[in-house]
């Protein structure tokens, strides 16, 4: 979680009245514009001190969360063959259960509307090889798929 302005205002707020009551309570026969000029100032040192350092314990929390994550990769596999009643959610279902899909793109004929057989999956791992092995001639909905890597888009000039 990281500190934003709100936080910081709060935090800010919190210091500020501390300091107004600590410095009021001090009996320093100071005027009240002067005891809230110093509790803003205390307030206005000490929160940007306290909120890096939230910042940077939060951050070493969350970089061992994700450090699976960052060794993953995120590729695009090419799927053929797919049934023609396959929709995106049962496509993105089916390959959940080898890796983890970040999207499913299913092709459709531009004039009909009717899908085409194939599609591309973006997932993140970090051996894509073995999640092709998995998925290459696997039997989706009475269909053998065809899983490969996908190619680069070529432009058309």
């Amino acid at each position: 979680m990281k500190v934003g302005f709100i936080q910081c205002t709060i935090i800010s707020a919190v210091f500020a009245i501390a300091g107004y009551l600590l410095f009021s309570s001090a009996n320093l026969n100071t005027h009240v514009p002067l005891t809230v000029s110093a509790s803003l100032l205390l307030g206005g040192i000490l929160t940007p001190w306290l909120a890096s350092l939230l910042n940077t314990s939060s951050a070493k929390v969350s970089s061992t969360n994700s450090d699976n994550v960052a060794n993953a990769i995120t590729a695009t596999l090419y799927v053929g063959n797919l049934p023609y009643r396959a929709n995106e959610a049962a496509v993105k279902d089916y390959f959940a259960s080898f890796t983890e899909v970040q999207s499913v793109r299913l092709m459709k004929d531009r004039k009909t509307g009717k899908r085409k057989g194939y599609g591309f999956i973006e997932v993140m791992t970090d051996d894509i090889d073995a999640v092709i092995a998995k998925t290459n001639d696997s039997l989706f909905q009475e269909r053998t798929l065809k899983v490969r890597p996908a190619k680069d888009k070529v432009e058309h000039e």
